[in-house]
């Protein structure tokens, strides 16, 4: 009998986050198979800065972050049954010369995130998921938290 499976090793991320930006693009749909269902393409991201409080042999790094909006995080039968959006919702890819964190969210969440950093009532975001060689780390979960929550204080 085969020896189950390790589920692979997790790791969480604990972040400050600063300094929102917000990008927005609306035009006619550039894929002639999509233009009959979906005549028009809207794109929306929100980037901001992070900075690095957990795990321990990142803190103190800043970095970028990006939100994308997706539209099958609402309806599920949006995504194809193989995607890799089934499996996590972004990644946290940390090298010698790069820290960048993207995650995927539905769309509407994406501009409250956005209003709520500029305004200061979102100043932290945690990310948890599989690590992965090289660098990469998937995030399958991702939240983020206001002045009450004390990430210094939660990581110890």
């Amino acid at each position: 009998m085969p020896r189950p499976m390790k589920a692979p090793p997790h790791q969480e991320f604990v972040f400050h986050v600063r300094a929102p930006s917000v990008s927005y693009g609306f035009g006619i749909e550039p894929n002639r198979q999509r233009r009959e269902g979906q005549p028009f393409y809207e794109h929306h991201t929100l980037h901001f800065v992070t900075e690095c409080i957990w795990p321990d042999r990142f803190k103190g790094r800043e970095g970028k972050a990006t939100i994308y909006p997706e539209p099958a995080f609402v309806d599920h039968r949006l995504l194809d049954g193989d995607d890799v959006k089934r499996k996590w919702i972004g990644y946290v890819r940390a090298t010698k010369g790069e820290f960048e964190t993207v995650i995927w969210l539905p769309p509407h969440a994406s501009w409250s995130l956005g209003d709520a950093m500029a305004s200061g009532l979102i100043r932290s975001m945690l990310t948890n998921g599989p690590i992965e060689p090289r660098g990469m780390h998937r995030a399958t979960s991702a939240s983020f938290h206001g002045p009450e929550f004390d990430p210094v204080a939660y990581v110890g």
